[in-house]
């Protein structure tokens, strides 16, 4: 959706039928705003959703989520949860939600997507990072339990002619660094079972992967975490939520030294 358009689409996930009426009331509202109001999305037209509100307590509504979220152009996510997620990235309600909590979230929300066209895709405005060839065999492993940050870092990574794979896990990252051979790791600090410290130092102790560039991704910005970072043999540090002109430049380097 561009900035010509003034109205953005919202599909709802395992909402109660009084949060859906809240919904709908602030949609109606909100039409005649200068600024662009919000139109409730049918449920069997999910790809013209812009913003989605998901409940986290609703196993159904969950999976359904995970769907769209690895789709090419997913909705941006409002996660509705009693407690606040530990992802700086994503966005949230505390349930019980009302009406002006709820519609300073979709502005914020609705101003991003009217400065870009995807909110996955931060604008550059100088390309940094050299691309691979078209037919590149470059391979990148991301490792991550936040899909909206998979889904960013996957969709630049594809624009650099890297193919990325997905672990949401410690665990399932050193299963899959076993099993192929990859130019770039990156890797998040807090994850869920094994952390990326310890991963990070699994991959240094393995001969066939201890010289595979490691960059890990935290929330966490101390000069302790950088220390501890450099000490278990990470090769750079991105705190998130991540700069894209430095995201671009470390792959460009790395890229540079796989080629």
């Amino acid at each position: 959706m561009t900035k010509a358009h003034k109205s953005w689409i919202i599909g709802a996930l395992g909402l109660s039928d009084g949060e859906t009426k809240l919904l709908m009331s602030m949609s109606t509202l909100t039409r005649s705003r200068t600024e662009g109001g919000y139109v409730i999305g049918a449920p069997t037209n999910v790809g013209d959703w812009n913003i989605v509100i998901v409940n986290m307590e609703d196993r159904d509504a969950v999976i359904q989520w995970r769907t769209l979220s690895v789709k090419s152009h997913p909705p941006v996510s409002i996660l509705y949860t009693a407690e606040q997620p530990n992802d700086p990235n994503q966005y949230f309600l505390l349930r019980p939600f009302g009406p002006a909590k709820l519609l300073a979230v979709l502005d914020g929300i609705a101003k991003k997507l009217s400065d870009s066209s995807q909110l996955w895709e931060k604008p550059v405005l100088q390309q940094t990072a050299p691309i691979a060839p078209a037919d590149s065999t470059l391979r990148a492993l991301v490792v991550d339990d936040s899909p909206t940050v998979c889904k960013q870092i996957e969709m630049e990574l594809r624009k650099s002619g890297v193919l990325p794979d997905i672990a949401e896990s410690g665990e399932r990252a050193l299963e899959l660094l076993a099993q192929h051979r990859y130019d770039l790791v990156f890797l998040d600090v807090v994850l869920p079972g094994t952390d990326g410290y310890h991963v990070c130092k699994e991959i240094r102790k393995n001969p066939k992967t201890k010289q595979t560039p490691v960059i890990m991704l935290t929330s966490k910005s101390s000069p302790f975490d950088r220390v501890r970072g450099s000490l278990v043999g990470c090769s750079a540090y991105l705190t998130k939520p991540v700069d894209y002109n430095a995201f671009r430049e470390t792959v460009g380097k790395y890229i540079t030294m796989a080629a």
